[in-house]
């Protein structure tokens, strides 16, 4: 009898838990946009889908960039001061040719990206003074994930509708993964997410004092906004930023010293899932500006 006791209590206990665990999950992409165009199995779907692998990607204004904390100067009275007291000596951010052997390609990807591995983004700086010295490297300007058409946030110190930087993540993102290439030094790497709110969130991938290529990932907190009970539902998360942070507790050579890190393809675990409906692009024709005038005969 005290056998069957334990075994139902053994049960419950296992129900509990489930529920516990359940309760936590993420939700479905199931949406809550009412429909005559049921959600079929790809109402659950998980891609992991590359979102930058640098093979057409540019450097400069309009794409990735570099900053610094503190900034570098930019101007000084002769340029042997300028060598003498510029915290940043050296910043500078490079495409260049290579991969990760152990990185696979893509055989079909949604965004057209991660079927070639023949570039990778490097980057090299120097600070003048241990600290809490960080880098950012900053994703081109904001394009449509899939449409490649620019995209505008409004900016409310402006008024003004503005292309600003971000890296765009299609459906319901779920984790980041990136390829970085390190030397040893004592930096940790962060992601900046902004949501379709304005809100930001710091995601830590956590140490990068190893040697060699190795890909990181950090999952996405379900208390990110992604979705809205209107069409579309799913509505867009994008990455602002990257940030190595030096550890300031580190010895002063290792943070001194001239440093190098590479970066390749850029991958995001989404539910891609949105809903379906007879005249869902209809929209599109306002788009294109307004429709023609028909002349009338005389």
């Amino acid at each position: 009898m005290r056998a069957y006791y334990k075994k139902i209590a053994s049960m419950l206990l296992s129900l509990m838990i489930a529920v516990i665990v359940g309760s936590f999950a993420y939700k479905t992409a199931n949406s809550k946009i009412i429909t005559n165009v049921p959600a079929d199995v790809s109402g659950d779907e998980l891609m992991a889908v590359v979102v930058e692998d640098f093979e057409n990607a540019q450097v400069g204004e309009s794409g990735w960039a570099i900053q610094s904390m503190p900034k570098p100067f930019t101007s000084a009275d002769t340029e042997k001061k300028l060598k003498m007291k510029n915290p940043v000596p050296i910043i500078e951010m490079k495409l260049i040719s290579g991969s990760p052997s152990d990185m696979n390609v893509q055989q079909w990807s949604l965004t057209g990206m991660g079927e070639k591995k023949d570039k990778i983004l490097g980057i090299h700086f120097k600070f003048r003074y241990p600290g809490t010295n960080e880098i950012s490297i900053l994703p081109p300007l904001e394009i449509h994930w899939k449409e490649k058409k620019p995209m505008y946030t409004f900016n409310p110190n402006t008024g003004k509708d503005e292309q600003e930087r971000g890296l765009e993540l299609p459906g319901q993102a779920r984790e980041i993964s990136v390829w970085i290439h390190a030397r040893g030094l004592p930096y940790s790497l962060e992601a900046w997410l902004k949501d379709f709110k304005g809100n930001t969130y710091i995601l830590k991938f956590g140490s990068v004092n190893f040697v060699g290529w190795r890909p990181l990932k950090v999952s996405i907190p379900a208390s990110v906004p992604q979705t809205y009970e209107s069409y579309p539902q799913t509505r867009i998360t994008k990455i602002t930023r990257f940030v190595l942070r030096a550890d300031p507790s580190a010895a002063r050579e290792e943070l001194m010293q001239e440093t190098f890190f590479f970066l390749d393809q850029i991958k995001v675990l989404s539910g891609t899932y949105e809903v379906n409906f007879d005249g869902q692009d209809l929209h599109k024709v306002f788009e294109s500006g307004p429709a023609p005038v028909e002349k009338k005969r005389q």
